[in-house]
C-alpha cells in the first residue's frame, strides 16, 4: 500500500506546520480557540499513525525492530506511571495539567511518530518526507513575515515582547526560531546534496530559505543558533575536502551579511547570547539546578515529573528527574543507539541526522519529553537504518 500522501501529511504537521494553524487563529484574533484546532488535529494525526501502523504490522517481524521498540514503550509506560504517581502526591494542583493530557501528548507526540517511523520503508519515503517538512516551513515563513514582518527592522527584538509593548499574542518565539533553523537545514540539504533540483525547484528552495531566515531572526532563540552549529559540524563531517573548504570559505564571507541583517532586522539573538550567563539562560539554571537536587534523592527510580509546575525544560535532566537510573538507561541506551546508526547513514539520507540534531537541541534547551517529536520522529527510522537498508538492498538485487 502506498502511504505517500499520509507521510506527506504526517511530516507536513510534524512540526511547522502545525504551527501554520496556530498562526492563522492569532492572526484573525481567535488565540482562545486553539485547542479546537489542536485538539482534533492530533487526533486525525493519530488515526493516521495508527492505520498505518496496522497495515504495516508484518514489518515488525524484524527481530532488531520488535526490540527497539518494546524498550522504548517500556520506557514510557514507566514514565506513564509515574506521572499517575505524582498525580496522586501532588499538592495544590503541582501538575502543570491534568494526568490524562501527559499520556495523550506523549502518545500523539511522540510514541506513535517514533513507531510509525521505525516501521515504514524509509528509502521509499523519504523524498516525501522531506518534502512535506520543507513545504510546512515554507508556509510558515508565509504567515510568519506577513503578520510579524513589520518588527522588522524596529527595536522590539523578539516578537514575544510585543506582548509586553501591545498586549498583542503571538506565536511561540521557540517554534518560529526552530522551525526557521530545522527549514534553513533541510533546504540546504536539499540544495547541496540531492540532484537534479530543476530551475524552479531552487528558486522555491531559496526562498523558502529565506523565509526560514527570517523566522529565525523572529524568534531568536540561542538553543536554535546551537542547533544550527552542530548542523554544520555535520555538513562538514559527511562531505568530501573540496566541499569541506568550500563550505568553511563560503561560512566565512557570508558572516558579515549574517550579522549586518541581524542589526538591520532588529533581532535579539546576539544580546541574547552575550547576556546568557546574566540570566542563567532564562532561569534555567535555577530549573536545572533543582532537578538535580530532586534526582540525587531518587536516584534509581525517580521521583516527580515535574517540580511546582515547571519542567527542567531539559529532556536529559528531566528523564533523570522522573525515571531515575532505571528509566534513563532505557531511553539513553536508545539514544545512544541511535547516534552509532546515524553513522551508517548514507550521504542523501543525511537529513535525517539533521533532524535528529535540531530535535536534541531544542529538547536540551527548551523542550519536554511528551512534546518531543522532531526527537523521536527520526530516532525511529535512524535506528533501524541498517536492517532497512540491508532489506532494501535485498529486494533490489532480487
Amino acid at each position: 500500500m502506498d502511504f505517500s500522501r499520509l507521510i506527506f501529511f504526517l511530516a507536513f504537521f510534524a512540526y511547522s506546520g502545525y504551527y501554520v494553524g496556530l498562526a492563522i487563529l492569532h492572526s484573525l484574533g481567535l488565540t482562545s480557540l486553539s485547542r479546537l484546532y489542536s485538539v482534533p488535529l492530533r487526533l486525525l494525526l493519530m488515526g493516521i499513525m495508527i492505520f498505518i501502523i496496522t497495515k504495516s504490522v508484518s514489518n515488525f517481524s524484524n527481530k532488531k525492530k520488535s526490540l527497539v521498540v518494546f524498550a522504548f514503550v517500556l520506557f514510557w509506560a514507566f514514565y506513564f506511571f509515574k506521572v499517575l504517581t505524582t498525580q496522586n502526591v501532588a499538592i495544590d494542583g503541582e501538575l502543570m495539567r491534568p494526568w490524562f493530557e501527559y499520556i495523550f501528548y506523549g502518545v500523539s507526540y511522540v510514541i506513535l511518530p517514533y513507531i510509525t517511523f521505525t516501521i515504514i520503508d524509509f528509502h521509499k519515503y523519504k523524498e516525501v518526507m522531506l518534502n512535506g517538512l520543507i513545504f510546512s516551513g515554507f508556509v510558515l515563513g508565509i504567515f510568519a513575515l506577513y503578520t510579524y514582518g513589520g518588527t522588522l527592522g524596529s527595536d522590539v527584538g523578539r516578537i514575544s515582547y510585543l506582548t509586553y509593548e501591545t498586549g498583542e499574542q503571538t506565536l511561540s518565539p521557540l517554534a518560529l526560531s526552530y522551525s526557521g533553523s530545522l527549514t534553513m537545514v533541510l533546504c540546504i540539504f536539499k540544495l547541496l546534496v540531492v540532484k537534479g533540483n530543476t530551475k524552479y525547484q531552487r528558486i522555491y528552495l531559496l526562498a523558502t530559505l529565506v523565509l526560514s531566515f527570517i523566522m529565525f531572526l523572529l524568534g531568536s532563540s540561542r538553543g536554535s543558533v546551537v542547533a544550527l552549529f552542530l548542523s554544520f559540524l555535520v555538513f562538514l563531517a559527511y562531505s568530501p575536502l573540496k566541499t569541506r573548504i568550500q563550505m568553511l570559505a563560503s561560512s566565512i564571507l557570508a558572516i558579515p551579511v549574517i550579522i549586518w541583517a541581524i542589526e538591520a532586522s532588529g533581532s535579539g539573538i546576539i544580546s541574547r547570547i552575550e547576556n546568557t550567563k546574566e540570566d542563567g539562560g532564562s532561569g534555567r539554571s535555577s530549573i536545572w539546578a533543582d532537578t538535580i537536587e530532586h534526582f540525587m534523592d531518587n536516584m534509581v527510580f525517580g521521583g516527580r515529573v515535574e517540580i511546582g509546575r515547571e519542567y527542567p525544560h531539559n529532556m536529559i535532566l528531566e528523564t533523570l528527574m522522573a525515571t531515575g537510573l532505571v528509566g534513563s538507561i532505557i531511553l539513553f541506551s536508545l539514544l545512544i543507539a541511535t547516534f552509532f546508526s546515524s553513522l551508517n547513514l548514507k550521504k542523501g539520507d543525511l537529513f535525517l541526522f539533521q533532524i535528529f540534531i535540531q530535535g536534541l537541541s531544542l529538547s536540551l534547551f527548551s523542550g519536554s519529553l511528551i512534546g518531543s517529536t522532531l526527537l523521536f520522529l527520526p530516532m525511529g527510522a535512524i535506528i533501524v537504518y541498517k536492517a532497512q537498508t540491508r532489506t532494501s538492498d535485498q529486494l533490489i538485487g532480487a
